[in-house]
């Protein structure tokens, strides 16, 4: 496996997007990576490749559910002409609260959902290079070109789709359709080398489809801070937060510590959510596995452990309860460091 290549999520308001964008790609990153969570992920990216020249741009994650997937694949094809190929749609399915109650869309059998999601896009970028590909599925359907009919651009190289996955079906379904995985930063390298890796292969394996082929990017919790106490509290909170989850319980189960899971629900739970019971009931012996936090000096080298077991890694700063200014902070610290 070649070096993991390195990228970045970056945020906040749009007058300052086009600069962020423009020093990861004077430090050296990768790619850079925007998230659907204050503003829509598929402006952002235009911003970003307009305000780049050599780096890859990508969404992790566009909300897929509330979109019809033909409006992905178009905003996905026109992204690539624009930028140069260098566009990748990361798409996920979030969680049924959210895609019910905020974008008022459909949620149901969201791995075969996505499953179908991806060829029915594919369709629509085969109709665009003149190929009559219908898609009938049982939850989506593509069979009509666009109004000018089937297009000419045969020459056009297929736009890059990761989906994030947690689960062995969602897994399933990005490791048989698309072209990459978007991994939750709420991981471990154990968690990775036991859990997810060999899923990600058999998987792989069962479709036919080479390793090579396929891209692993992997997000990191990364609170980069001089005062390393402040460093350290961020990263325990987002830990925390995350691992009060039922579905990302197998990340603490890896490590032998299965019983936090609960421990950290039964604090969320009695306090409101409260940071500062969350950062107290994570011990320091344990937030280091989950997340990579302290001094700029103490954090350079720790990505080593991640780099042999995926293609990709994506650094962000936590952001359960922290205030944007500190956001920014942690961020300036990660391009510099």
């Amino acid at each position: 496996m070649s070096p993991a290549t390195l990228g970045v999520a970056v945020g906040g308001p749009y007058a300052t997007l086009p600069d962020l964008g423009r020093q990861a790609e004077k430090r050296g990153f990768d790619a850079v990576w925007v998230s659907e969570t204050d503003h829509e992920s598929l402006v952002q990216a235009t911003v970003l490749v307009q305000a780049t020249s050599r780096v890859d741009v990508g969404t992790n994650i566009t909300v897929a559910f509330p979109r019809s997937p033909t409006v992905s694949a178009m905003a996905a094809w026109d992204l690539c002409e624009l930028s140069g190929d260098r566009f990748v749609l990361g798409l996920g399915s979030q969680v049924r609260r959210i895609v019910t109650d905020r974008f008022a869309a459909p949620f149901d059998r969201p791995a075969a959902r996505m499953a179908e999601y991806v060829q029915a896009m594919h369709t629509v970028w085969n109709m665009e290079r003149g190929e009559r590909a219908p898609f009938r599925g049982e939850i989506y359907r593509v069979v009509r070109p666009g109004l000018t009919g089937l297009g000419s651009a045969g020459h056009r190289a297929l736009p890059r789709v990761y989906v994030a996955a947690v689960g062995p079906l969602m897994t399933t379904a990005a490791a048989t359709y698309a072209d990459g995985l978007l991994g939750h930063p709420f991981t471990s390298p154990r968690y990775l080398a036991h859990d997810v890796l060999p899923r990600v292969e058999q998987v792989l394996a069962d479709s036919g489809r080479a390793r090579e082929d396929f891209r692993l990017a992997q997000g990191v919790i990364l609170a980069v801070s001089d005062d390393r106490d402040e460093a350290v509290r961020d990263a325990k909170v987002q830990v925390g937060f995350y691992g009060t989850t039922p579905n990302y319980s197998g990340v603490f189960a890896a490590n032998g510590e299965a019983h936090l899971t609960e421990d950290l629900a039964r604090v969320f739970a009695d306090t409101g959510g409260d940071p500062d019971a969350l950062a107290a009931a994570v011990p320091d012996d344990v937030v280091q596995r989950y997340a990579i936090a302290g001094t700029p000096d103490e954090v350079r080298g720790r990505l080593e452990a991640f780099e042999p077991l995926v293609d990709h890694l994506i650094l962000g700063g936590p952001w359960y309860r922290v205030p944007p200014s500190r956001m920014a902070e942690n961020l300036a610290a990660i391009l510099e460091t």
